[in-house]
């Protein structure tokens, strides 16, 4: 029996791109999103990369790039879980326009 989990992370993709995913150095990350977070909702966000173990959870971390640095705007408390595990890549999507 598959089990469904929902997250509120999406990605809405037009015509003419496509969708990116990588691990990516966690040092060459930075929030986009600094409002106030829930404690907890962190804590379930690590218990659940400890159960994962070097797996990433789908869908992943949700951001931009901006020059050298990847801006994390959907995943916030993925991205501060994984920090505080002490993972040194986490698992990412972006977009890009695709080639003519």
């Amino acid at each position: 029996m598959a089990v469904r989990v929902a997250e509120d992370r999406s990605l809405s993709v037009r015509p003419g791109q496509i969708v990116r995913t990588a691990w990516v150095d966690i040092d060459l990350c930075r929030l986009g999103n600094r409002a106030r977070m829930s404690p907890e909702a962190v804590e379930k966000k690590y218990r659940r990369l400890l159960n994962l173990g070097d797996c990433a959870p789908w869908p992943p971390v949700v951001g931009h790039w901006d020059a050298e640095r990847f801006v994390v705007c959907d995943g916030r408390h993925d991205y501060l879980a994984s920090l505080m595990i002490g993972r040194d890549k986490i698992f990412v999507c972006w977009l890009e326009e695709a080639a003519p």
